[in-house]
């Protein structure tokens, strides 16, 4: 198994970055949770584990899909465009559908979780974890591998994943994407069936619009849409929604 040796590590040394890179703000979204030295290390090590593994398995299956990781710099305003349109419809579902129903623990104004309420240099930080980790997870990793698999038995004359395999497995991710952002809401409040269908919604419609980029433009592009939607949703947008 060939793999571009400079790629595997570069990406290896970015999801060490971008795991240290949300302590910080995972620490405040548990209520200012105590950051030990080996809290610190036991987390960054663990993002190092998490991110060499997605990186090797999932530039292995992308090259055989075909799928890139580079993208040039000329595509990029595309997908930020793209990531910033996303974040703008999760806000107008989250302020019109969801904001008036969630718990006080959430949208209080003394939440602990509401990021309007974390320090922004902690909710800067958090968006390079998002847009590196997030995307060498779901949609290097997952994506990839998952359509793959699927390519096996479902895939063109050449052999090569067709557009209805990819939606697909992009749908499917996205959903797993939605579901992965519940953990983080045990610590706040209790998880309710409203939580999960906000999770898989908000986080869906993110998801889905990172994976199609993923299939056009490469990973890169990918990583920067996500980061662009959590600036707009993590950085901006807690100033003009109360709650967000």
């Amino acid at each position: 198994m060939n793999l571009n040796t400079s790629q595997f590590i570069l990406l290896i040394v970015l999801g060490i970055i971008g795991a240290a890179a949300i302590i910080p703000y995972s620490a405040a979204l548990q209520g200012g949770m105590a950051l030990t030295p080996r809290l610190i290390v036991l987390s960054i090590l663990q993002g190092a584990v998490l991110s060499a593994v997605a990186v090797w398995v999932g530039l292995a299956a992308s090259r055989s899909l075909g799928l890139n990781v580079a993208t040039p710099w000329a595509q990029l305003p595309v997908p930020i465009i793209l990531g910033i349109a996303a974040a703008v419809l999760i806000i107008v579902l989250e302020v019109n559908l969801f904001l008036p129903r969630l718990p006080e623990a959430l949208t209080g104004s003394a939440a602990a979780g509401a990021p309007g309420n974390i320090a922004l240099w902690k909710r800067l930080l958090a968006g390079l974890y998002g847009g590196i980790n997030e995307e060498l997870l779901m949609r290097l990793f997952l994506l990839s591998g998952l359509l793959w698999l699927l390519t096996r038995i479902w895939h063109g004359d050449s052999g090569a994943p067709i557009v209805a395999a990819f939606w697909t497995v992009n749908i499917v991710v996205a959903i797993i994407f939605g579901l992965g952002h519940l953990p983080a809401l045990r610590g706040i409040t209790e998880i309710t069936p409203l939580l999960v269908g906000r999770a898989i919604v908000l986080n869906s419609v993110a998801g889905v619009v990172f994976g199609w980029i993923f299939w056009q433009y490469g990973l890169a592009a990918a990583m920067a849409a996500h980061f662009s939607a959590d600036m707009v949703l993590h950085v901006i947008a807690p100033y003009f929604f109360s709650g967000l």
